[in-house]
């Protein structure tokens, strides 16, 4: 048993965080409504991508949704949504932004993103494996940056580090690309190293 894994696990040495987010209605029920690691943090702001992923399901054309941070600069991170759609639904990625337009109440909740893809990743128990989001997240928008800068570069994996989280892996481009690179991929807080493939 690591004892440090163990530091601060209870509060007022009785209740065990669990790391599940909830709250209390009129009548006292508890509601489990999320989990505080997949919390979105957008500049400050703390938005609990239930509150996306419930006004995106509610389209007739969802099987599935999942929201998750994807990083940003300037923000740390901003939401996107992934969905799969029912079978012979065939919804638009513009569609369903206006729809999140219009559900979605609050203007920093709403996706800067949404994609369609054919089946969502899952657990064994049928819910959306969110850390296969967040990889896809962040290898496509580092590649598009590193795109727009036309580096001789790409984030060729997100690889799962123990400490630190989730960390691209670069391939390293020539000499006279690689500090420019480095400045670019510096202003994410996604942390990175260089791919010992390249």
């Amino acid at each position: 048993m690591d004892p440090e894994k163990n530091a601060g696990l209870y509060a007022d040495s009785d209740w065990l965080r669990t790391g599940d987010l909830g709250k209390v209605d009129q009548d006292g029920y508890v509601w489990i409504t999320g989990r505080a690691k997949d919390l979105i943090i957008r500049g400050g702001h703390n938005i609990d991508p239930a509150v996306i992923e419930e006004a995106l399901a509610s389209h007739e054309g969802f099987a599935f949704v999942g929201a998750i941070g994807q990083p940003e600069p300037r923000l740390g991170e901003i939401p996107c949504a992934y969905a799969e759609l029912v079978a012979d639904s065939s919804v638009s990625t513009e569609e369903l932004m206006g729809f999140a337009q219009k559900r979605i109440e609050s203007g920093i909740a709403r996706p800067a993103h949404i994609e369609i893809l054919d089946e969502l990743p899952k657990t064994a128990v049928g819910k959306v494996f969110k850390p296969d989001l967040r990889k896809r997240a962040i290898k496509r928008v580092l590649n598009e940056r590193i795109a727009s800068e036309c580096l001789n570069a790409s984030v060729v994996e997100v690889a799962e580090d123990s400490s630190r989280g989730l960390v691209a892996m670069v391939s390293k481009p020539g000499e006279d690309e690689a500090e420019k690179l480095s400045g670019v991929l510096g202003e994410y807080t996604v942390p990175w190293e260089w791919s010992a493939n390249s």
